[in-house]
């Protein structure tokens, strides 16, 4: 499993992390393991590039468009 910290820029509220983890739920080879309002990112685990491309398409078609956290 690789870890990925994710921007989500349209996320705002309890709402938005709902939704979220409605689109992660439905797809296997990922799991939400933390979120952050505050700095509107999410952290994700996933089995492999192929689910991550996968996974950030179907967020992005939720609504939920993805880039990646800068590290530091």
């Amino acid at each position: 499993m690789r870890t990925i910290n994710w921007i989500v820029p349209t996320y705002h509220c309890g709402n938005c992390l709902l939704k979220i983890k409605r689109v992660l739920a439905e797809i296997d080879g990922v799991d939400l393991i933390g979120n952050d309002q505050g700095r509107q990112q999410v952290t994700v685990q996933a089995s492999g590039p192929e689910v991550i491309a996968y996974t950030k398409r179907r967020l992005a078609g939720a609504g939920f468009p993805v880039q990646p956290a800068k590290k530091g």
